[in-house]
C-alpha cells in the first residue's frame, strides 16, 4: 500500500507539467477517438457462442446491430427493434411472434441484410460443430423444436419459420413459457452466411429452417476461428455502426459503416474512427496524460482513480462514475479434486480477508460482496429500498417490502480455526505418515492413497489483485492446513480454462464479469445441474435459476423475490468465492462531449452518441466532477 501512495503522489506532482504538453504531445484528432482498456483482447468478436471477454464484448456493441430486439435498461425489458421490424403480429397466448423486416437494411459490404441471415446465425450459433471447433455454442432451447433438431430426432426447427424473403416466426418453447425476459428468445442478430459457411443455403419448406448442409467443425475453424482470417477475430461483413479495419491482437482500429442505417430514430455515430489498445492499468493514466489515450475505461484501482480525479479538476480533462454491472470473484472448479467438496469450498473461503483485498486494491471504489451480484443490477435498488410507485400501488395492502433484501446470503469472515474443523469434518483429518493431524500439511486418504490437499490458483496477469493474495490468501491456507500454488496466465489463456476450452488444471480461477442486461443463470446449467463454468453438480441450484427464468413478464418483485432465494442458496452451496463489486471511472478529454457510460450497458454504445469538439455546453460545464455519486453506491 506504502509503494501505491508513492506511486500516486508522484503521478500528482507531475500533473502540472504534464498537463502543459499533453496537448502538443498528443494533439486531437477530431475525426478519431483512441480508447484505453485495461482487459487484453481475446479475439472473439463474433458472440458470445465463443466466450465472454469483457473486452471482446465492448467490440461487438460497434460492430454487430440490428437486433430484432433491443434493450430499455431504464425500464429493465427488451422492446421490438423499429429499426429493423416493420410490422409484428403476435398470437394471444404470446409465444408465437411475426415479424415483417425492413429492406433497407445492408451488410457494410452492400449485402442486403433478409430473413435467411437471422435464421443463419440462430443455427450457427446453436450448432454443435460450432462447439465441437473450439466454441461453446448459445442453447437454443427457447425456440420450439430446437432440442429435437438438435439432437437429430427432427429434420427442422420447428419454431423457427422464414416465411418469405423480409417474413420470420419464431415460436417460444413451451417450457419457457412463461419466461420473464420472454423477449431474450427474439434478441438475435445478423450473420452472413456467405462468409460464414459458404455453398450453404437456409432453407424452409414449410415445416422450419434448416441448412442446406450439414455445418463441420472444420469449416468453422477456417471460416471462423482462423487466426489470420477467421471471422471470430478478423470479422469482415458486418452490420454495425462501426467496422474494423484492422487488428492486431491489441489494438482494434474501426471506422464507420457507410451502410449502416442508423438505429431506431435515425441517430448514428458522430466520430469517424476509433481505436481501442489494450493497456496495462499501470500505463491507463499515463498514456491519457501524455495524449496517447483520449479515454480510458473502467478505473477502479485506488492510484488510478486518485491521478485520474486530480485530472478532472482542470480544465482539459473531465470523468463519468457508473456502477459496475458484475464483480470480481475467485471460481471454483468443482468437478474434481478438494473443491469438489462444499465443506472445503466453504473452509478455502473463510481463509481469504476480502475486505483488506478490496479496501487496498480499490480503496473506495468497492465494496465487499456476499454473493453473486453487482451493485450495479436493477435488483440491488429493490434491495435498497427503491420500490416502484408500480408495484406498490398493484401489491396487496400491507406487502411487507422490507423482506426484499439481502440479509439471509450465507457469509464466510476471515477464521482460519473456523476453517480447520470445516476440513476435520471433511476428512482431510491426516498427517503425511497417515496419523491423526495436528500440524502443516493436511493430507486425506482416497482410494488407499494419502492424498495432500494442495491447490492451485490461477489469475490474469494484468490484474493487480492476484499477487495481493500471496498476502492476504496463502498464510490463513496454511494456518488451516492447506497449501496453494499462484499461477498468472493470459486472460485469453485463462478464460479458456474458465469455459472448460482448455484443460482444468487448477483448483481455483480469479475472474470477474459484468452480467448481461438479463440475468438468466439457468443457461449454464445442464439437465443433471451440473453448471458449465465451475463444473459443480446441484439440481436444486439448477431448478431455483429455472424457478427464476420462469416468473411471469411483468412480475418484477416475483423475480426479485426468486433471485434473493436464487443468491441465498448459492451462498451455501458456494461455486465461487465473491470478492467485491464496484463502481467504475472513465477518464476522458473534456472534448468528447454527450458522453454517457451510465445511461447505456457500455462505453462503447455510449460512444455512439457522443461528439468531439472544443465548445462545452453550458449545463455540462456545470457538470459535478466529484465522487459523491459514487459514494452513494455504498450506503
Amino acid at each position: 500500500m506504502k509503494k501505491a501512495i508513492a506511486v500516486i503522489l508522484t503521478m500528482v506532482l507531475l500533473l502540472s507539467c504534464c498537463l502543459a504538453t499533453a496537448e502538443e504531445a498528443g494533439e486531437l484528432k477530431y475525426d478519431q477517438l483512441t480508447v484505453g482498456v485495461t482487459t487484453a483482447f481475446s479475439g472473439n468478436f463474433m458472440s458470445d457462442a465463443l466466450g465472454s471477454n469483457i473486452s471482446d464484448q465492448d467490440i461487438r456493441k460497434m460492430i454487430h446491430s440490428y437486433h430484432l430486439v433491443s434493450w430499455d435498461g431504464e425500464n429493465g425489458l427488451y422492446r421490438l427493434n423499429g429499426q429493423v421490424i416493420t410490422n409484428a403480429i403476435t398470437t394471444t397466448e404470446r409465444n408465437t411472434y411475426v415479424f415483417a423486416l425492413a429492406r433497407d437494411l445492408h451488410y457494410n459490404d452492400g449485402t442486403p441484410i433478409t430473413a435467411k441471415d437471422y435464421a443463419f446465425s440462430f443455427l450457427l450459433q446453436t450448432s454443435k460443430a460450432l462447439q465441437e471447433a473450439g466454441g461453446m455454442r448459445e442453447d437454443g432451447s427457447r425456440v420450439l423444436g430446437w432440442k429435437a433438431y438438435d439432437d437429430g430426432q427432427a429434420a427442422t426447427v420447428s419454431g423457427f419459420r422464414v416465411i418469405g424473403d423480409y417474413q420470420i416466426a419464431i415460436t417460444i418453447a413451451e417450457e419457457y413459457t412463461p419466461y420473464f425476459y420472454d423477449m431474450k428468445t427474439l434478441d438475435i442478430f445478423p450473420l452472413p452466411v456467405h462468409v460464414l459457411a459458404p455453398g450453404y443455403e437456409v432453407k424452409d419448406d414449410g415445416d422450419g429452417i434448416y441448412l442446406s448442409g450439414a455445418l463441420t467443425a472444420d469449416l468453422l475453424q477456417r471460416t471462423i476461428l482462423d487466426p489470420s482470417t477467421g471471422y471470430a477475430s478478423h470479422p469482415s461483413v458486418t452490420s454495425g455502426p462501426y467496422m474494423i479495419t484492422n487488428y492486431d491482437g491489441k489494438t482494434v482500429w474501426l471506422s464507420l459503416n457507410p451502410e449502416y442505417k442508423g438505429d431506431q430514430n435515425g441517430s448514428k455515430p458522430y466520430i469517424e474512427n476509433i481505436v481501442v489498445r489494450y493497456t496495462p492499468s499501470r500505463d491507463l493514466l499515463a498514456g491519457l496524460i501524455v495524449g496517447d489515450l483520449n479515454l480510458t475505461v473502467r478505473s477502479s484501482q485506488t492510484e488510478q482513480v486518485t491521478t485520474g480525479m486530480a485530472l478532472a479538476r482542470s480544465d482539459n480533462f473531465a470523468m463519468k462514475t457508473y456502477s459496475r454491472n458484475g464483480l470480481a470473484f475467485i471460481s471454483f472448479c468443482g468437478e474434481k479434486g478438494p473443491t469438489a467438496d462444499v465443506n472445503v469450498r466453504r473452509a478455502i473461503a473463510m481463509c481469504l480477508d476480502k475486505e483488506t483485498l478490496a479496501s487496498d486494491y480499490m480503496g473506495n471504489m468497492a465494496t465487499p460482496v456476499n454473493g453473486y451480484y453487482g451493485i450495479g443490477q436493477w435488483m440491488i435498488q429493490i434491495t435498497r429500498g427503491n420500490i416502484p410507485e408500480s408495484w406498490i400501488e398493484e401489491a396487496p395492502e400491507g406487502t411487507d417490502w422490507s423482506e426484499l433484501n439481502l440479509n439471509g446470503l450465507a457469509e464466510y469472515p476471515l477464521d482460519p480455526a473456523g476453517a480447520a474443523a470445516l476440513l476435520d469434518e471433511a476428512g482431510w483429518n491426516l498427517n503425511a505418515e497417515g496419523g491423526a493431524y495436528t500440524e502443516g500439511l493436511r493430507y486425506k486418504m482416497e482410494n488407499g492413497q494419502l492424498v495432500p490437499l494442495q491447490l492451485h490458483l490461477v489469475y490474469p496477469n494484468d490484474n493487480l489483485a492476484g499477487p495481493m493474495l500471496e498476502e492476504l490468501f496463502a498464510p490463513y491456507l496454511r494456518e488451516a492446513g492447506m497449501e496453494i500454488e499462484f499461477t498468472m496466465l493470459s486472460m485469453p489463456a485463462l478464460l479458456k480454462k474458465f469455459y472448460s476450452q482448455d484443460v482444468r488444471d487448477c483448483d481455483m480461477i480469479m475472474v470477474g464479469t459484468n452480467f448481461q442486461d438479463v440475468f438468466d443463470p439457468s443457461v449454464y446449467y445442464d439437465e443433471n445441474g451440473t453448471d458449465r463454468l465451475n463444473g459443480i453438480t446441484d439440481p436444486k441450484l439448477a431448478e431455483l435459476a429455472e424457478d427464476l427464468r420462469r416468473t411471469e413478464p411483468g412480475d418484477g418483485a416475483g423475480y426479485v423475490r426468486k433471485w434473493i432465494a436464487y443468491l441465498e442458496y448459492r451462498s451455501q452451496v458456494l461455486p465461487e468465492i465473491p470478492l467485491y463489486s464496484n463502481a467504475y471511472m472513465d477518464f476522458h478529454l473534456a472534448a468528447l462531449r454527450d458522453y454517457t457510460p451510465s445511461v447505456f450497458s457500455s462505453w462503447s454504445e455510449a460512444l455512439q452518441y457522443a461528439y468531439l469538439s472544443d465548445y462545452m455546453p453550458e449545463e455540462e460545464a456545470e457538470e459535478e466532477t466529484g465522487l459523491e455519486e459514487g459514494e452513494e453506491m455504498f450506503e
